[in-house]
């Protein structure tokens, strides 16, 4: 079952704000933006092999961690605001310049935008592996909704205790 945003839960921040009228915490709306989609060649090895991962970076982020390397993009809504279709064809056009997979990084806030794009872009052509680049700051729902999208989880571990959490997110 896809979750929509007007009572968005998307991640344990839980704002249950009606994100088609203002913005979550995550600072999104229902509008999803892409602020970099391209071929990256740095990501961790097995993911970008000799071709590059098909990275598509979203604006927003529900953690807000201080020492965040994407925080030009992940504080702001910054990036081309694209439908659903026009992300499809995105994955598609990064299959086409070669990724070894689509890429999704900080991809939480746009859950069920990801799910029918994907949906879409594999009726297209698409057959490369779809990758969940994510901080972790996830729910079991959320998750539980892109079964069957995405093939490799990539999270990364930010804390081990939750007063070190909250201090830094």
């Amino acid at each position: 079952m896809l979750m929509d945003m007007t009572g968005c839960n998307l991640c344990p921040r839980a704002c249950n704000v009606d994100r088609t009228r203002v913005r979550g915490y995550c600072g999104s709306n229902e509008i999803v933006r892409v602020s970099r989609a391209s071929l990256h060649m740095w990501e961790e090895p097995p993911i970008s092999g000799d071709r590059g991962s098909g990275t598509i970076f979203f604006a927003g982020c529900s953690l807000r961690c201080v020492f965040c390397q994407n925080r030009d993009i992940s504080r702001r809504p910054v990036g081309e605001a694209v439908s659903v279709e026009r992300l499809s064809d995105i994955m598609l056009r990064l299959q086409g310049e070669g990724a070894h997979n689509v890429n999704f990084v900080t991809p939480t806030h746009y859950a069920p935008t990801i799910r029918q794009a994907t949906e879409m872009a594999r009726e297209k052509g698409l057959n490369i592996p779809i990758v969940y680049n994510t901080g972790s700051y996830d729910t079991v729902g959320t998750i539980r909704s892109l079964e069957g999208i995405v093939n490799i989880y990539l999270p990364d571990l930010k804390y081990y205790k939750n007063s070190t959490s909250k201090e830094y997110s």
